[in-house]
């Protein structure tokens, strides 16, 4: 009897190699499936643009999302604060829609929804604007240290029946426009230093050398405080900043107590000379006066002692 199992390996291995074929084009028209469904869905839901009102931080650089993250562009609010999401949509369906409700959802796992009073009848090809409001969640569900995504839902409902749609996928968010929550002293640190960075010494500098000192301190103080923020520390960051702030405030004082001192001084000296002078001039005066009477005295003394002396060769001389 012949030995079969080399025929029947390599059948199997034949059939294996055309099962794995099977299976990866399976996978392939799988995935082309579902990133069509995923096309579909965005151009239908119709986002054209999302833009956050009123953050706390809106663009710019954070020095600690771009020393952890390398990202430049945040949108930033308080904790506890209220965010607003303006939302553009526009109706892609060829059909009338009532747009329902904008739902927000965030990384950690909490979806925001905004229903509206009634929905809203779009027309094929309108766009309109809606608003999402929420309340900022405390940093313990909401990290500080870490940087959100978040994913805007568009739910409409049927325009005769008024029965809730699908919900469709509408925009997800930019990676480099990521939300940012903010700590009660990561927002208390961003504003001080915001104010400090707004302060500049006068022109020229100070007079005082107890000003110039207490700048250089804010300096320290500063550099300091922006090591901390950058590391995460914005407890320390903001006791820092609010140092420096404060050293700040001492120059301008102590420049203007110092200086002012001095100038005062200077003034009641120029006073006290001008009186002195006024003074001395009124003694002038008065002593000009006093010569011009003593002179005048002089004169009737003369006058008199002269008068007397004709008077003394009047007399007649008397007999021997």
């Amino acid at each position: 009897m012949l030995n079969t199992y080399p025929t029947k390996l390599k059948a199997l291995k034949k059939r294996e190699c055309k099962m794995k074929k099977i299976l990866v084009f399976a996978s392939i028209m799988l995935a082309l499936g579902l990133a069509s469904t995923m096309t579909v869905n965005i151009a239908n839901a119709g986002i054209e643009s999302t833009s956050w009102l009123g953050s706390f931080y809106t663009w710019g650089t954070d020095s600690y999302y771009k020393e952890a993250f390398d990202k430049d562009k945040v949108y930033g609010y308080k904790e506890g604060s209220t965010a607003t999401l303006l939302v553009e949509v526009k109706n892609n369906l060829g059909k009338l829609i009532n747009v329902s409700a904008i739902i927000v959802g965030f990384d950690w796992n909490v979806n925001y929804t905004t229903t509206l009073a009634s929905p809203v009848a779009l027309e094929a090809d309108e766009t309109r604007f809606f608003t999402a409001t929420m309340t900022v969640p405390n940093t313990t569900i909401a990290s500080n240290l870490f940087l959100h995504g978040y994913t805007v839902y568009v739910k409409h409902v049927n325009a005769t029946g008024g029965l809730v749609g699908t919900m469709k996928l509408a925009y997800t968010s930019d990676p480099d426009r990521l939300f940012a929550v903010y700590s009660e002293d990561q927002a208390d640190a961003r504003e001080i230093s915001k104010i400090i960075s707004g302060i500049s010494k006068p022109t020229g500098g100070f007079n005082s050398t107890a000003a110039n000192l207490a700048w250089a301190k804010a300096t320290n103080e500063t550099a300091i405080a922006d090591t901390l923020y950058e590391q995460g520390d914005f407890a320390g960051a903001k006791t820092h900043y609010s140092t420096a702030l404060n050293y700040k405030n001492q120059a301008f004082i102590t420049e203007q107590t110092l200086t002012g001192g001095i100038q005062d001084a200077q003034l009641a000296l120029i006073e006290a000379q001008a009186k002195s002078y006024e003074a001395t001039a009124n003694y002038l005066n008065g002593l000009s006066s006093m010569w011009v009477l003593i002179g005048v005295a002089a004169v009737l003394f003369a006058i008199g002692y002269i008068i007397r002396g004709f008077a003394t060769l009047r007399k007649p001389v008397p007999p021997p």
